[in-house]
């Protein structure tokens, strides 16, 4: 006699993980850490300093909206980007890879998602920044006789937020390109100061640094005064100092072994 088995339903293979939770998932990573925590810490605590400082110490024309967030934009614009370089360096100086690419085996996509959680988290900060600068203009209308313009330049607080969010994923770029947070952080840091400092001693150099120099191309971003020309000239320095790291990085990842 024969006997019927029951019929199995089958079960569909997973599609991963769906790309916001990467993402969510990505970003508690970077403030769960110790290092991460003390990081951020220290960033407000900086930006807050530099708010102060520009508030009691510059002339009452100069304390405004716009110039108060330039101030505490300062140390963001430092530090920020090592919330970049950790996030991608996490996986590897944790040793939590293997974990991670089993649950995602799409490891552009994982890479994908510490980019977009560091550039949230930078104008996540952003955004905090200009409240806090609206209330320290706010206290310098009331107690300190500040000039209290609450004009907000919109070229400098646009220019100001996509170099910081250029900057933290040229901090994912070095940190993918190197896997090593004491090496990612020392190249992020040294390469492209010892390449201004060249600029500016090289009397040769100093023409290609207008193409060539972040440093260069992100002040006058910064400044709200970008013109025609000056827009191809950022786009090719963050070609060489973000475009070039984050594509090698991306394929180192893709190939080394967890």
């Amino acid at each position: 006699m024969t006997t019927l088995t029951p019929a199995v339903p089958r079960i569909r293979s997973s599609q991963g993980i769906p790309f916001l939770r990467l993402c969510a998932v990505e970003l508690r990573k970077q403030l769960d850490t110790r290092a991460g925590l003390w990081l951020l810490v220290s960033i407000a605590v900086i930006s807050a300093g530099f708010i102060a400082l520009n508030l009691f110490t510059a002339e009452s024309e100069f304390v405004t909206w716009t110039n108060l967030t330039g101030a505490a934009s300062t140390g963001q614009l430092l530090l920020l980007p090592l919330i970049g370089v950790m996030a991608a360096t996490s996986e590897w100086s944790a040793r939590t890879a293997l974990t991670t690419f089993v649950l995602e085996p799409r490891r552009t996509r994982v890479n994908a998602a510490k980019i977009a959680s560091a550039s949230s988290l930078g104008v996540a900060m952003m955004v905090v920044t200009l409240g806090a600068s609206a209330l320290a203009n706010l206290i310098g209308i009331v107690w300190l006789g500040g000039d209290g313009s609450w004009a907000l330049d919109g070229g400098v607080v646009a220019g100001t937020a996509l170099a910081l969010v250029l900057l933290v994923i040229q901090g994912v770029a070095f940190g993918l390109a190197f896997l090593s947070t004491p090496i990612a952080i020392v190249a992020y840091l040294g390469l492209p100061t010892v390449w201004t400092v060249l600029t500016l001693t090289v009397e040769s150099l100093r023409e290609p640094a207008q193409w060539l120099d972040t440093s260069v191309t992100f002040t006058t971003l910064m400044t709200g005064e970008m013109t025609a020309d000056d827009w191809p000239k950022l786009l090719v320095s963050v070609l060489i100092w973000v475009g070039i790291p984050l594509a090698f990085g991306l394929w180192r990842t893709a190939r080394r072994e967890p």
